[in-house]
């Protein structure tokens, strides 16, 4: 696992924002959301699986906000339990969190569903739905303590109609869709909110194929933020953001 350290500059004045725990920051919808919230002045600790891109993702977010926004960054494989364990201990130890956004995830086997690719399933729902639900116990608990915060998870239009070819991965966010909506109804009175991102199409070096009619990733980030930051009294409990190429809504 590797790891970054950011000292604070002695002239940096203390930050009241949120500090806020960020997974698949390496690229695509992650970095764009780390360089946004940046700049709106959250603290951040972010997770990357590529060491080289979450470098780029820290140099850029260094390039954009003062340093003491940066509170902790590490890369590693997100389905290693200790490695997950370990990051939550450190960014907490580091500065209370207050929130944290499940944007990692893969969509790993274009299989019919009649014909499981058994080993594309197992990863994909570890990545996409265990590993929410291991950041999520590691972190609630500060959260709740404190009487304020938020899970924000980045799912997928795939949990509200029927593909072909991405059954597992539909099988995986709607997993993760399911398990939060009972999340939030259990913590409606705790102060934490629970809030699910639903983007359609997103052009990101996710996809084989570049698809530039697609959604760009700063569109979503722009939807995850303006969540985060909608007024205390009215929770955006779900947003779907989709390009206008597409037609899969009811």
């Amino acid at each position: 696992m590797a790891e970054y350290a950011f000292a604070q500059h002695p002239s940096a004045q203390p930050q009241p924002a949120e500090h806020l725990v960020l997974t698949g920051a390496s690229g695509g919808i992650g970095r764009a959301l780390a360089l946004q919230l940046a700049k709106a002045g959250y603290r951040l600790s972010l997770q990357g699986r590529d060491a080289a891109k979450l470098a780029a993702t820290c140099a850029q977010v260094l390039a954009v906000a003062p340093a003491s926004q940066l509170v902790h960054s590490a890369s590693f494989d997100l389905t290693d339990p200790a490695a997950v364990i370990a990051f939550c201990q450190q960014a907490e130890a580091a500065c209370p969190v207050d929130g944290l956004i499940n944007c990692a995830g893969a969509n790993l086997s274009r299989a019919p569903a009649q014909n499981p690719d058994w080993p594309a399933l197992e990863q994909m729902l570890a990545l996409n739905f265990r590993v929410p639900l291991l950041l999520q116990e590691c972190l609630l608990p500060g959260m709740l303590a404190r009487g304020h915060g938020t899970i924000l998870q980045v799912l997928s239009t795939c949990v509200s109609f029927a593909n072909p070819g991405v059954a597992a991965y539909s099988a995986s966010k709607s997993a993760l869709e399911s398990y939060s909506k009972v999340l939030r109804r259990e913590l409606q009175d705790s102060g934490v909110r629970v809030l699910h991102l639903i983007p359609g199409g997103v052009d990101t070096g996710f996809r084989a194929t570049a698809r530039p009619e697609y959604l760009a990733p700063e569109a979503v980030a722009s939807a995850a933020l303006a969540m985060l930051q909608a007024p205390a009294a009215a929770h955006w409990h779900e947003v779907v953001v989709r390009p206008p190429v597409e037609r899969n809504w009811a």
